[in-house]
C-alpha cells in the first residue's frame, strides 16, 4: 500500500484498490449494467443492492476459508508426501499473493474490477486443481503457487464495493463484508475438522475446488465496476524484487538443517536474498509508482505504528501452526510428542480462543474512545507475548491448551482492532486507505518472513521418519519462545510510537493533519 504526502504524485496501485474516489469517475466504458454512484441513495436497501452485498462476501472472505482449511490440512500432506519442506504448502501461496496483489489492482483500474477478479479466480481454480491432483509433493508446491493467484481478489473485493453502492451505503457494505470474518473463523474450523477426518486431505481441498466454483459464481452476478486511466506505470521489477527477496531468504533458511548454515548454498541464497531486498527498497524509493511505497515511513508516527503493528500480528498468525502440528502430529516414542487429536477435537478445543479473540476486538473498538489506543495496543502486545510463553511450558492437554489460547487470543483480539484505532490516530482520513494497504502488505512480508523461522526452529528438534519431520516437545517450547521473541520486537518498536489522539478525536475533524499528538 502506498501513502504519498505530496497531492501531485499519483496513487500507487495498492492505494487505488483501497481508497477508490466514492464518487465514482465517469464511466468510460459502456457496459449498460454498471452501477451508478448518487448520493440519492436511501435508507433501505434495494433488492439489487442485496444480491451485489451477498456476491461479494464469500469471494471476499474465500482466503480466510482455505486458509484454515490448508493449515488444518497440513499434518496429513505432510505424512502422505513423506516430506519435511511443509512450510513451502503455505509460503508458495503467499508469496504468489504478495507479487501479484498490486498488479491485479492496477489492471481492475483499467479493464474492470469484476473482470480482473473472474481471471484470478479462475487462475485460483487451476492451482487448486493442480493441488488437489497432485502426484508429489513438488507438483503441489506448484499448484499452491498458482492458487496464490486468487489472492488479490480479496483486495479488489473490497475495492469494489466503493463503486457498486451509493456513498451513504459504502460504509455499512465494507462492514458487512469484513465482518463475516469473525462467523467464518468459527465455523470454518469445525468444517474443516469434520472434512479431514472423513474424507482426509484431499477431500477438504476438493472442498476448496468447490468453493473458489461457488466464489466465481457469485462474481458473475456483479456488474462490471467503472473502468479508469491508471496512473503511471506498472513496477514489475519492484515485485518481481520483492517477491524474489523473500523466495531467497525462505528456501535459504529452510535449507539451513539439511544443508548447514555455514554452506555455499545457504550463505549465497540468504545473501542474494538479501542483495534483493536492499534493490527493492532502493527502488521504491526513487520510482514514481511503486509497490510499497517506503516514504511514508519517513514520518515518525506512521513509520512506529505500521511496524510496530505488523511485526507482532505477523507473528500471532503465524503462531496459529505451531498448535496445529501439535495437536495433530501423532505421539511416537522417541519422534513426535504430538498429541494425536483429531480435527475436529482440537477446533473445538479452539473455540474458546476464538470467542475471546472475536470479544475483544468488538470492546477494543468502545474502549479506545475513552483511553489511548497506544495505551490499549501495550495490554495487547504483553498479553499476546505472555500467553505465548505461557504456552511453551504448558501445552501437554486440554486444560493447559484452551488456557493459554484463551490470553493469546484476548492480546491477538486487541491487536487486530487496536491496529485500526492507531492507524486512524496518525493519517489524515483521505490518508486511512493507503496506511491500511501498507499495514497489510508488511504484515504479509513478515508473515512469510515469521513463518520460515518458526519452521526452522521446529526442524531443529525434529526426527525424520519415512522421510517426515516429527517435532519434539522442545520444538514447540522453542517455537512458541521465538513467536514471542518477535512480540518483544514489536513492542519495542512500539514503545517509539509518540502519544496519539482517540479516534472519535480525529472522527471530530481533529485529524486533518497526519501528524500525532496528545
Amino acid at each position: 500500500m502506498n501513502f504519498s504526502p505530496d497531492p501531485a504524485q499519483p496513487p500507487t496501485a495498492l492505494q487505488q484498490a483501497t481508497d477508490t474516489d466514492p464518487t465514482g469517475p465517469t464511466r468510460s466504458d459502456s457496459d449498460p449494467t454498471g452501477p451508478t454512484r448518487s448520493d440519492s441513495g436511501t435508507a433501505r436497501w434495494s433488492a439489487p443492492e442485496l444480491r451485489r452485498l451477498a456476491a461479494l462476501i464469500w469471494p471476499g472472505q474465500l482466503l480466510v476459508v482455505a486458509g484454515i482449511v490448508a493449515a488444518n490440512a497440513q499434518p496429513q500432506i505432510a505424512q502422505h508426501f513423506h516430506t519435511h519442506q511443509i512450510a513451502w504448502f503455505s509460503l508458495a501461496f503467499t508469496l504468489a499473493t504478495i507479487v501479484a496483489t498490486p498488479f491485479a489492482v492496477r489492471l481492475g483500474e483499467v479493464y474492470g474490477k469484476r473482470r480482473v477478479m473472474l481471471a484470478l479466480a479462475a487462475a485460483g481454480l487451476i492451482g487448486d486443481l493442480i493441488t488437489v491432483l497432485a502426484p508429489n509433493y513438488p507438483v503441489m508446491v506448484v499448484g499452491r503457487v498458482v492458487g496464490g493467484l486468487y489472492g488479490p481478489v480479496a483486495a479488489l473485493v473490497l475495492a469494489a464495493a466503493r463503486d457498486l453502492f451509493p456513498p451513504r451505503k459504502v460504509a455499512v457494505a465494507l462492514g458487512t463484508v469484513a465482518g463475516s470474518v469473525g462467523v467464518l473463523s468459527l465455523l470454518t474450523p469445525l468444517l474443516s475438522g469434520w472434512l479431514l477426518d472423513a474424507f482426509g486431505w484431499r477431500g477438504a481441498l476438493w472442498f476448496l475446488v468447490a468453493s473458489t466454483v461457488v466464489a466465481m459464481l457469485m462474481l458473475l452476478c456483479l456488474p462490471e465496476t467503472p473502468r479508469r486511466v491508471a496512473a503511471g506505470t506498472l513496477d514489475w521489477l519492484g515485485a518481481m524484487l520483492l517477491g524474489g527477496g523473500l523466495a531467497l531468504l525462505v528456501f535459504a533458511l529452510g535449507q539451513g538443517r539439511d544443508w548447514g548454515w555455514t554452506s555455499a548454498g545457504v550463505a549465497g541464497g540468504l545473501a542474494a536474498g538479501a542483495v534483493a531486498l536492499v534493490a527493492f527498497v532502493l527502488r521504491e524509493l526513487r520510482v514514481p509508482d511503486p509497490v510499497l511505497d517506503l516514504r511514508m515511513l519517513r514520518r515518525r508516527p506512521v513509520a512506529t505504528v505500521l511496524l510496530g503493528s505488523s511485526v507482532p500480528q505477523a507473528a500471532f498468525f503465524a503462531s496459529q501452526t505451531i498448535l496445529i502440528f501439535l495437536a495433530l502430529f501423532p505421539a511416537i516414542p522417541h519422534v513426535s510428542d504430538g498429541l494425536g487429536w483429531t480435527t475436529t477435537h482440537n477446533a473445538v478445543v479452539g473455540i474458546p480462543a476464538g470467542l475471546v479473540t472475536f470479544a475483544a476486538g468488538v470492546a477494543v473498538g468502545n474502549v479506545v474512545r475513552r483511553i489511548s489506543p497506544r495505551t490499549v495496543w501495550y495490554l495487547g502486545l504483553v498479553l499476546l507475548a505472555a500467553g505465548m510463553v505461557a504456552a511453551a511450558f504448558l501445552h501437554r492437554d486440554t486444560t493447559q491448551i484452551v488456557l493459554t489460547g484463551v490470553v493469546m487470543g484476548l492480546g491477538g483480539g486487541i491487536l487486530m482492532a487496536g491496529q485500526q484505532a492507531m492507524i486512524v490516530s496518525v493519517v489524515s482520513p483521505e490518508e486511512q486507505a493507503a496506511a491500511n494497504g501498507m499495514s497489510s502488505l508488511l504484515t504479509q512480508v513478515f508473515l512469510t518472513l515469521g513463518s520460515q523461522l518458526l519452521f526452522t526452529v521446529l526442524a531443529a528438534d525434529s526426527t525424520l521418519l519415512d522421510s517426515t519431520a516429527f517435532y519434539r516437545d522442545q520444538a514447540y517450547t522453542n517455537a512458541y519462545l521465538a513467536m514471542a521473541a518477535i512480540v518483544a520486537v514489536g513492542l519495542l518498536i512500539s514503545l517509539a510510537i509518540p502519544r496519539l489522539r482517540r479516534p472519535s478525536e480525529a472522527d471530530s475533524g481533529e485529524a486533518a493533519a497526519p501528524t500525532a499528538r496528545a
